[in-house]
């Protein structure tokens, strides 16, 4: 069994526990690739949260001249991974639905799709809404978001401390998304291409024109 590390935190002591994917806990958990989740216990808190590296541009470049993100060849954020937000109706032939880890804070269900965080930043700047349905949800409280922002830090201060697993994590999560992430660079390279062409082009044309009319439009003397 894993080693319990307890975190401290503004709203008392949070107990970490990174779980084994052979844990029984996570039969049911749907796992992201070199994913570690924790369970995580304290006060008004219970569940489990879930750890994966992701790029700072996990979302295809915008192929506007000064707005391309930088494409980092190693992992440089973290993913976070709790909440339901879809559906847990069972499959066909009752088959059951796995679903993201969950945590419950205040006795209510929190989720943040999509959260990935900057590592060694700041982890209160997200939203965190609270799960009333199959594929719906509500703005969290004050109360609820902050002790969700300091629960995900606790998570994340004993995941980072290991950076034998955090190193492993990355290099396969990046042989992972190799081949998809080679493929969007060149989609977008394709089209930054095809702007140049159509930038050269212009140019072109504003040349010709000054050059055309240079010669009858002599400027007045002095």
């Amino acid at each position: 069994m894993s080693q319990t590390t307890t975190a401290a935190t503004i709203f008392g002591p949070v107990r970490v526990q990174r779980l084994e994917r052979t844990s029984p806990e996570l039969a049911m958990v749907r796992h992201q690739v070199a994913a570690h989740t924790y369970a995580v216990e304290g006060n008004q808190v219970a569940g489990m949260v879930a750890v994966s590296p992701a790029y700072d541009d996990e979302t295809q470049g915008d192929i506007f001249l000064g707005t391309e993100k930088l494409r980092a060849l190693v992992p440089t954020r973290f993913s976070l991974d709790f909440g339901r937000s879809g559906s847990t109706r069972p499959l066909p032939y009752g088959a059951p639905v796995k679903h993201s880890p969950i945590l419950t804070i205040d006795g209510t269900e929190v989720l943040a799709p999509g959260l990935t965080l900057a590592r060694g930043g700041d982890t209160t700047d997200f939203p965190v809404t609270i799960r009333t349905g199959d594929w719906t949800s509500r703005p969290a409280s004050a109360l609820v978001a902050a002790s969700t922002h300091q629960v995900i830090r606790a998570v994340l201060t004993v995941h980072e401390t290991d950076t034998d697993r955090v190193s492993e994590a990355d290099r396969t999560y990046a042989q992972y998304r190799t081949l998809d992430r080679r493929t969007s660079t060149q989609r977008d390279l394709q089209a930054a291409l095809r702007l140049r062409d159509q930038l050269q082009a212009r140019i072109t044309r504003l040349e010709t024109y000054l050059a055309a009319t240079e010669s009858g439009h002599p400027h007045p003397r002095s």
